[in-house]
């Protein structure tokens, strides 16, 4: 098997890039804490925190005790160095936003603009054109474009494989973006980035194994966090949790099979007049206990249209019935809870994936 062996660029480029992880993410830090800690060398780091700290991407933040000789200075991560442009699917909202997820500037997009992906993304540039204009930051502080969407998204190659929300099949961001953004385009489904969002401002990226489920009519997913990264599948098919079959029953789902369980709920909702009631909630427990039963996640966090709609007794019913389906619960450590600004865990995740992959480490 071939050896494959960083250059010297590319080895000075990892250290640079996990240095800056570091501090991002247990800062404030000392540079002593930083060459003892990740095993690189004084000099190493001494010329990697200077680099950091010309880009303004990390910062001083006051002194701490000494031990006998010069007082350490702590430094911490500078998100506000780096803005986005950034799209939420689930709020239709394009931002101008920094690492930190601190908004510059919002705005809504049209649902009827949403419908081709032609007139779409023609439509984003035209908005994200305007943006520029307005001259609120230095143009060299924008770094890239960052989006979630729904359906099958191969984030590697850009590109929507299939949205049965939107009707797109095989649409790649590169044709439209890639003149204003270059390589610099970061492309997630939207679970996958409220996931990341929720796993670092809730928990402070304080566990291991992490879900959220998206419970709401446009369709029922799951998205699964481990050690800090998302899990995609070998189809980019990972969480699609509303597909799980109830063989009894003949409803017709938007993907062509009959008995998936978001097109039964669905089904039941519409019925009772588009109101949640005590069948669908027993079904959505279906959903949340089946995604527990395989994967033992840590905490699991509740959001979407359905999560939207209900009472607070229908909230704590829906954990109960849950609860009632995991199998082994009293020997398992993890809780179940709802998100409340769900927007905010969007465009979190939205930063934190494009600083992940601006800034890759692998």
């Amino acid at each position: 098997m071939p050896t494959s062996f960083l250059s010297h660029a590319d080895a000075a480029l990892r250290n640079r890039n996990a240095i800056l992880h570091f501090v991002k993410q247990n800062g404030p830090v000392s540079r002593t804490d930083i060459w003892e800690r990740m095993g690189i060398s004084r000099a190493s780091v001494t010329q990697v925190i200077r680099q950091l700290q010309e880009a303004n991407l990390i910062l001083e933040e006051g002194e701490g005790d000494s031990t006998g000789g010069r007082k350490p200075r702590f430094l911490k991560f500078n998100g506000a160095a780096k803005k986005l442009f950034a799209f939420d699917w689930s709020s239709r909202t394009l931002a101008l936003i920094d690492l930190d997820s601190n908004i510059l500037f919002d705005q809504k997009i049209p649902d009827a603009m949403t419908a081709d992906p032609i007139p779409f993304f023609s439509f984003l540039n035209e908005q994200i054109d305007q943006i520029f204009a307005m001259q609120l930051c230095p143009e060299e502080e924008i770094m890239g474009l960052s989006i979630s969407l729904p359906g099958l998204i191969d984030h590697k190659n850009l590109t929507v494989l299939h949205s049965a929300e939107t009707g797109w099949k095989n649409v790649r961001l590169n044709d439209y973006f890639s003149d204003r953004f270059g390589e610099n385009i970061f492309l997630e489904r939207i679970t996958n980035t409220l996931a990341l969002g929720a796993y670092h401002q809730l928990f402070s990226a304080s566990i291991d194994h992490f879900q959220l489920m998206i419970l709401g009519r446009d369709g029922i997913g799951v998205s699964t966090v481990v050690c800090g990264h998302c899990r995609h599948g070998a189809s980019y098919m990972h969480g699609e949790l509303g597909h799980v079959k109830l063989p009894a029953s003949d409803i017709l789902c938007s993907c062509g099979q009959c008995g998936c369980l978001e097109a039964v709920i669905r089904d039941v909702v519409q019925k009772n007049g588009g109101k949640l009631c005590d069948e669908a909630l027993a079904l959505l427990s279906i959903a949340v206990s089946t995604s527990v039963n395989l994967s033992d996640p840590s905490a699991v966090i509740l959001v979407g249209s359905y999560v939207d709609q209900m009472t607070e007794e229908q909230k704590a019913r829906l954990i109960s019935l849950s609860l009632e389906k995991v199998t082994g619960e009293h020997f398992r450590e993890f809780e179940i809870r709802y998100a409340d600004d769900v927007k905010q865990l969007a465009f979190h995740g939205l930063a934190v994936y494009a600083f992940d992959q601006y800034f890759s480490i692998d």
